[in-house]
């Protein structure tokens, strides 16, 4: 039996990527209406995701010490990474904060490798070029500016979430129908 005549038998409507569109789109709903919130749940899996790589860490020195000369790193990566999670977990407001800051030099660091590597697009296209350089320059910009206001970070970051959240939640709901 060839493909088609396959596929055209498991038509329907897809339950699963409805509901995971309509679960997204609450997500990115509430998120918007509770920034506060989103932020403390940003800290808290952030903080529950450092603890476990903690362990992944100590677990890895456990079974390659013998082998990898350098593995004693990974105790000092797993300690701190548990560490680290405990404090988030114990102070949402230095979590949040380092969050934030995070995003602003994650800005920080993207626009300036974008500026480095777009001398490279010279050769190719002055016009792409200029639009590059313009773009990340703004991006610099943007950066500075949430790395002196970490509240506007924050909050640029739970938008930025909150509206990929909807914008994929709508799209799993039309692919619900599309196999209809």
């Amino acid at each position: 039996m060839d493909n088609f005549s396959s596929y055209r038998g498991n038509r329907g409507f897809n339950w699963a990527a409805f509901i995971s569109g309509v679960l997204m789109i609450i997500a990115g709903l509430f998120l918007l209406r509770h920034p506060g919130k989103a932020l403390h749940a940003f800290v808290l899996l952030f903080a529950i995701v450092s603890i476990v790589q903690g362990f992944v860490w100590l677990v890895f020195y456990s079974r390659f010490r013998y082998f990898i000369p350098s593995s004693w790193l990974s105790i000092v990566s797993g300690v701190l990474d548990i560490i680290v999670g405990i404090l988030f977990l114990y102070s949402y407001d230095a979590g949040g904060l380092t969050i934030a800051y995070l995003f602003a030099f994650w800005f920080l660091f993207d626009s300036i490798s974008g500026i480095v590597f777009s001398w490279h697009m010279r050769a190719v296209s002055t016009f792409f070029f200029w639009v590059n350089i313009i773009l990340n320059i703004l991006g610099l910009f943007i950066a500075i500016s949430l790395m002196f206001n970490p509240a506007l970070s924050a909050l640029t970051l739970i938008w930025l979430v909150s509206f990929w959240l909807l914008i994929f939640g709508i799209n799993e709901i039309i692919a619900a129908f599309v196999n209809r």
